[in-house]
């Protein structure tokens, strides 16, 4: 063991801390093979462990790409000599993978090509117990089946005009009036024939098949109250259900089941493309449950061993390439076979020989088939079977991408809106004007609120925007919608113009004062404590109509006053009011209730409760007090 530690102790002038690192690792593994007599006698192997950490120095850390040859020149094997009983336990292995054997699969290349398409696989396995008993089985039993021909599921179509006004698509948005629709029809035809000689067998899905309560099962609604609005199902490998369960969770899907017990039934399963497995198993389990389906497959495959230059002067005999080590493979399935060729090839290849394992997953709806892929590029070294973790992440992610585009999903909607109904239905806007109203706003005599730090004579246009945009939402789910906004000039502008931008409408705004192009008008007196008594609002009789629905939108909802006079404005043209909208409200005042016999909806963002002894103090919402409390 003394020369482990010599060999240890000299370091070369020009070593890198990489080959000092690569150094220590090899002698660390090679003195615990030592240690328990797996690498053979004394001298042999202290010859082949020098040799071998020659040829480890240069490696690359994993999946950092491929190494040049020229790393490994003086020696081909990586590791210690392996004893005639190790070699015939590794060549009894690679040779019942022999099928599996390929020549031009070069994967260290690929590495330096950092935007591949690259393919897919990964499929659970559980084993079946006779007296397992599955979820379907006792559902709806006290109730009759309802929904017999509907699957209780949404189709969402794809919106291909709006994604075409996203820069970052336009110009990848196929047109479908270039689409030959023969030749999509022709595709598909021989694609459903290429599936049909795919024998891979689900036992679960069978019994969904042969059971009658399977049917009601994978129709009822998704679970609303945990925040859940589309119920779809799986057919991925059992350990990544939890990865995909977890990342769709937050948009909203939920997953009935998943089939993960998919096994080969013939020699031919086993070379289908990851693609064609994934896509069979996604339509299977979806013709069964009616639910769209998100299916998996991962690959695996190892890299030919790169050729070695020996030098013909080099001491001792040159090794013979065994075909079955130096060959590439290529796998459609992982499973325990990944680890026993790994393990079987990497005492007698370089460590920095590249495994690659890919993962596809497959989304079908009986409309729409989407394929997105993961992937991770490996040293054999550090190459096992756990690695198929990464790809499959990376593909889930992919899925949610795409799909998350193509429905689109909105991230953690259901918290949004949980948390919009618990403070009564406001959103940030208004909690922002509140902030602000608290912050800058002062009362002045005869408790007129001052806003002009932020809504008079100094705007500020993002919160107005954003206070404008909520404002707007409130009425876009009336059943008549505004055709035009009207307000007093010109305090209600700084709420109205953002508003109208939002709702795709006109604003009219009514003067204090007639100008000479007034020929004509409607008119309202009114009284107010900021503009005073005997003041009048006009509007010109051209700009309403009896056909328009006009939104009264002002900056305060205070007496009701300038409000009422917008109204009886739109009275007068024999107009529809749908509502009145305001920024403040002096619940303290009277508004609200002068308003009401006009029976026209009031919304305001933030509602004031008093100015008593110049302190503001603003209402707090039923929704957000309970809130609070339960904090």
């Amino acid at each position: 063991m003394d020369s482990f530690y010599n060999w240890y102790d000299s370091v070369d002038d020009d070593a890198s801390p990489e080959n000092v690192f690569w150094e220590e690792m090899e002698r660390q593994r090679l003195m615990s093979q030592i240690g328990s007599g797996s690498a053979g006698g004394g001298g042999d192997g202290e010859l082949g462990a020098a040799a071998s950490v020659a040829a480890v120095s240069g490696a690359d850390a994993v999946g950092q790409g491929a190494t040049s040859s020229s790393s490994f020149a003086q020696q081909p094997s990586s590791t210690a000599p392996m004893s005639v009983e190790e070699e015939r336990g590794a060549e009894a292995t690679l040779a019942n993978y022999g099928q599996f054997m390929v020549s031009d699969n070069w994967l260290a290349e690929d590495l330096m090509m950092q935007n591949l398409n690259l393919d897919v696989e990964g499929d659970g396995e559980e084993e079946e117990q006779a007296t397992y008993e599955e979820p379907w089985d006792t559902f709806g039993q006290e109730v009759e089946n309802e929904k017999d021909d509907e699957s209780g599921d949404v189709v969402m179509k794809l919106d291909v005009e709006k994604m075409k006004q996203i820069p970052e698509l336009k110009d990848n948005i196929m047109d479908w009036d270039d689409v030959d629709e023969e030749e999509m029809k022709k595709e598909e035809e021989e694609k459903r024939e290429r599936l049909s000689w795919i024998n891979i067998r689900s036992v679960r899905l069978e019994k969904v098949r042969d059971n009658p309560n399977a049917k009601s099962y994978f129709a009822r609604p998704p679970d609303e109250l945990e925040g859940f609005d589309r119920m779809w199902v799986a057919a991925i490998d059992a350990p990544c259900l939890a990865n995909l369960v977890g990342v769709f969770r937050n948009y909203g899907v939920q997953f009935a089941d998943n089939f993960a017990d998919w096994e080969d039934q013939s020699p031919e399963d086993a070379h289908w493309s990851i693609e064609d497995i994934a896509s069979f198993k996604a339509r299977q389990v979806y013709e069964a449950t009616g639910l769209p389906c998100i299916a998996s497959r991962t690959s695996f495959e190892i890299e030919p061993a790169r050729k070695v230059e020996v030098s013909p002067n080099a001491p001792g005999r040159v090794p013979v390439a065994n075909p079955r080590v130096q060959s590439g493979y290529k796998f459609n399935n992982i499973g325990d076979h990944v680890d026993y060729i790994v393990e079987a090839l990497e005492p007698q290849t370089d460590p920095s020989r590249v495994t690659r394992f890919t993962s596809c997953l497959c989304y079908y709806d009986g409309e729409m088939e989407v394929l997105d892929y993961g992937y991770c590029d490996c040293d054999i070294y550090f190459s096992n079977s756990v690695r198929t973790f990464i790809p499959m992440a990376h593909a889930i992610t992919e899925m949610c991408k795409t799909l998350q585009l193509t429905f689109g999903l909105e991230y953690q909607k259901w918290l949004k809106q949980k948390l919009q109904t618990a403070v009564g239905g406001r959103g940030g806007a208004s909690i922002a004007l509140r902030d602000r109203v608290l912050r800058d706003a002062k009362v002045l005599p005869n408790d007129i609120i001052d806003v002009s730090a932020f809504m008079d004579s100094n705007v500020d246009v993002d919160l107005m925007d954003d206070c404008a945009k909520e404002l707007a939402e409130r009425f876009t789910q009336m059943q008549v919608k505004p055709t035009k906004i009207l307000t007093v000039a010109t305090t209600g502008l700084v709420i109205a113009i953002p508003m109208a931008k939002y709702l795709q409408v006109p604003v009219v705004y009514a003067r204090k004062e007639r100008n000479v192009v007034m020929s004509s008008t409607y008119s309202a007196a009114f009284s107010s404590k900021t503009v005073g008594k005997n003041r009048e609002l006009l509007v010109s009789t051209n700009h309403l109509n009896e056909e328009d629905h006009i939104l009264i939108v002002d900056d305060f909802l205070s007496s009701g006053a300038s409000q009422d006079a917008l109204l009886r404005i739109v009275d007068d043209a024999r107009a529809t009011a749908v509502g009145v909208g305001v920024l403040l409200e002096k619940v303290y005042d009277s508004g609200r209730q002068s308003l009401s016999g006009y029976n026209v909806p009031v919304e305001s963002l933030v509602r004031v409760q008093s100015v008593s002894e110049g302190v503001i103090r603003l209402l707090e919402e039923e929704g957000a007090s309970s809130l609070f409390q339960k904090a």
